[in-house]
């Protein structure tokens, strides 16, 4: 299956304007026969303002308010021995101010709940940025919980039987963990949006970058940023004045694998439509290759430095950090107990190197 027919379909750009231009040439949404769901996850309800959708599609828009007071109306049963004890269970929920992160967890959220049951779809992401570190958390939910919220609530479940001679004299009902676990519906949900988001998951990204004049420096730190969230694009369009300087000189960390499509100013439909047609899958992914007797774990990481690199072996796992962020590479089922012998950062390729 190429990517352009991969089941989940990613669109960010820098300028919504774009992002939607890019959602109206995807010749997918229209072929016959194809039912396909359209999720607006810009948060900012972009499709609202008159785009046409062929009849075949099902447009789903992610509004924060409408969603929080929906999921609300399913949690409070559940916690209202929780509230009780916080004495929170007066309080309506309309009074309570935004909380730092909630947003970005209730359109993961969203999105799990959208997919649950499709088996194409297209989601509209927010710009780049926030895009980027949305699909990151989409990706690793399940881990969280499995190491963060699961042994947390083992604690509290330990501790609450430790003070169960208290709860008489204090005069307390301290609530189990059960209220707060998630339901298997929900887990279902959140593992197989991890699955669909993974290195090997059925999906692809397209996207659209700004370059600015001797922007290029920029535009290699915001690729950099986005594979050390492990999110490389498919597609790649880049537009603006600077894209004139990066076809003629380009700089030492960009690869032929990018497969980039430079737009004109005017956006032309039918380059959105090329830039669609296109794919550089095999550029965008890590990869295993085979150099004699030993294997080398091909990982693309544009626009950084190897003076930037920090890579650490931990079991199975390969850590790499650099611009503040690290990423976890899990080693294929090939490479499972070697040791990584060396690396080298070429051409905005990571060689790491087991044999």
């Amino acid at each position: 299956m190429s990517p352009h027919h991969s089941g989940l379909h990613l669109i960010s750009a820098d300028v919504p304007d774009l992002a939607i231009r890019l959602l109206g040439s995807d010749t997918r949404l229209s072929a016959a026969g194809a039912r396909t769901q359209v999720i607006d996850l810009s948060g900012d309800q972009w499709l609202a303002t008159g785009q046409t959708l062929p009849e075949a599609a099902t447009l789903l828009r992610y509004a924060p308010t409408p969603y929080a007071l929906h999921l609300w109306s399913q949690l409070e049963p559940r916690l209202a021995a929780w509230l009780q004890l916080l004495e929170l269970a007066d309080r309506d929920p309309l009074l309570i101010p935004p909380l730092p992160g909630v947003e970005m967890v209730l359109r993961c959220l969203y999105l799990a709940e959208s997919l649950d049951q499709a088996e194409m779809a297209t989601v509209l992401l927010p710009a780049p940025a926030e895009a980027m570190a949305l699909l990151e958390l989409a990706r690793t939910g399940p881990a969280l919980i499995d190491t963060l919220l699961d042994p947390l609530l083992q604690w509290w479940d330990q501790t609450r039987q430790a003070l169960a001679s208290l709860e008489l004299v204090l005069r307390l009902r301290l609530p189990s963990s059960a209220e707060l676990r998630l339901t298997p519906a929900w887990r279902s949900r959140l593992e197989r949006l991890a699955q669909l988001l993974s290195e090997v998951g059925d999906w692809d990204l397209s996207l659209i970058l700004h370059v600015g004049c001797g922007g290029t420096a920029l535009l290699g730190q915001r690729l950099g940023c986005m594979a050390m969230r492990g999110f490389m694009p498919t597609r790649l369009g880049l537009h603006g004045e600077g894209t004139a300087e990066l076809k003629e000189d380009p700089p030492s960390w960009w690869s032929d694998g990018l497969g980039a499509q430079l737009l004109s100013t005017g956006f032309d439909p039918g380059e959105l439509t090329l830039l669609l047609q296109g794919s550089s899958a095999t550029g965008s992914r890590s990869r295993l290759e085979r150099d004699g007797a030993s294997q080398e774990l091909v990982v693309p990481l544009p626009g950084i430095d190897k003076d930037q690199l920090d890579i650490r072996q931990v079991g199975d796992a390969i850590v790499v950090m650099s611009l503040g962020l690290r990423r976890r590479l899990e080693l294929p089922p090939q490479l499972r107990g070697s040791q990584c012998t060396g690396a080298s950062l070429q051409e905005g390729l990571l060689r790491l190197r087991f044999g």
